[in-house]
């Protein structure tokens, strides 16, 4: 199965009413506790929720307006400036007292628009809640043609805690465990004559010297992609990591800008990975032999230092579970991606996110 797949302006709900569903204390913490929202863990202050509660969970990567004062607590711990001016407090991952914590939990009686709002509501919009992202340097404005190429979905993948239910419901589907490689998100495009290339937010211009441009002609991939699927808009999408790739690190100290492909899409429809073409699949993101994970908790004790396949003696910073036979998964009687990360909270923080 296949699902046409259009280009959003944002594919994660960064806020949402929850349901507290789990209280656990933590070792030698007598202040705070341990809730489950979905498959998060969030530190919260002790007698603050009992199980059953509502609240309003706001996603790690939310960038929160500090001068309204149910935020400005987190005024303190760091504030910082958008490409749009926005200035207010990011959500990253943290560590208290040895329990890892992702997110924010609030009582829902804090947010009085709320009200009537069901468990799951998607409220990201309601609360003004943005998503913080790295301000675009000032030594590549210059290169910038424009927007995200349309009718081709931005990258990224759904975090395994927000449906946790696919580990359930997805279990005929031909799972594979592909790396999640710390590097910068690059598409390669072709339409009929013309040939693009994109990263983030926003497509290039032609350059010749630009390190995407250079990769993707040193691959040979525009015109790959044009051979394998003519007069199509199509793209190859994937991860360019390693010095000089434009991120801000190179992790897995490889020695050259590398390309690995995690994605097709052929005129909006998202490829199945046993569809690829050979070029595709010999750049491919590598699998690691794991078993598809029973739990979410499973799944984040896997990725746990776990290994890179890239350079070995490096950790990865996680893994994309994908089926490689469909793109489609019923999942509570919706259908969603046939895919989601799980990243490692140790790689989480010490990246600082």
């Amino acid at each position: 199965m296949t699902i046409t797949l259009e280009a959003p302006a944002e594919i994660r709900s960064l806020a949402t009413v929850e349901t507290i569903t789990e209280i656990h204390p933590i070792p030698d913490a007598d202040a705070i506790v341990r809730a489950r929202v979905r498959g998060w863990d969030v530190v919260v202050k002790k007698g603050e929720f009992v199980v059953g509660d509502l609240a309003v969970y706001f996603e790690v990567d939310s960038h929160l307006d500090t001068t309204d004062p149910r935020y400005e607590f987190l005024a303190p711990r760091g504030i910082r400036t958008n490409e749009d001016g926005f200035t207010g407090h990011v959500l990253k991952t943290a560590k208290l007292r040895g329990q890892y914590s992702q997110g924010l939990v609030l009582p829902i009686n804090l947010f009085p628009e709320l009200a009537g709002r069901q468990p799951g509501d998607n409220v990201t919009d309601e609360l003004g809640v943005v998503k913080w992202d790295q301000p675009i340097p000032e030594d590549i404005k210059h290169i910038v043609v424009g927007g995200f190429p349309a009718g081709i979905p931005r990258t990224g993948e759904e975090r395994l805690q927000n449906f946790g239910d696919l580990l359930r419901d997805g279990r005929d589907a031909n799972w594979v465990a592909t790396e999640k490689i710390d590097g910068t998100s690059m598409t390669v495009l072709t339409d009929g004559d013309y040939c693009g290339v994109a990263f983030r937010n926003y497509e290039l211009k032609f350059d010749e010297n630009n390190i995407m441009w250079k990769v993707a002609a040193k691959l040979n991939l525009h015109e790959q992609i044009a051979a394998a699927y003519p007069g199509a808009r199509a793209a190859v999408q994937g991860e360019l990591f390693g010095p000089g790739s434009g991120a801000t690190s190179n992790p897995l100290q490889v020695t050259e800008a590398t390309f690995a492909a995690f994605t097709v899409i052929v005129d909006g429809v998202e490829i199945p990975r046993d569809e690829w073409p050979e070029f595709v699949q010999a750049i491919a993101v590598p699998i690691h032999p794991l078993p598809f994970p029973e739990t979410v908790d499973e799944a984040l004790a896997q990725v746990d230092k776990l290994k890179s396949l890239v350079n070995p003696t490096r950790n990865a910073e996680g893994l994309v579970w994908r089926a490689t036979d469909k793109t489609l998964i019923q999942v509570n009687e919706r259908f969603v991606r046939a895919s989601a990360k799980v990243v490692s909270n140790a790689y989480l923080m010490k990246a600082d996110r």
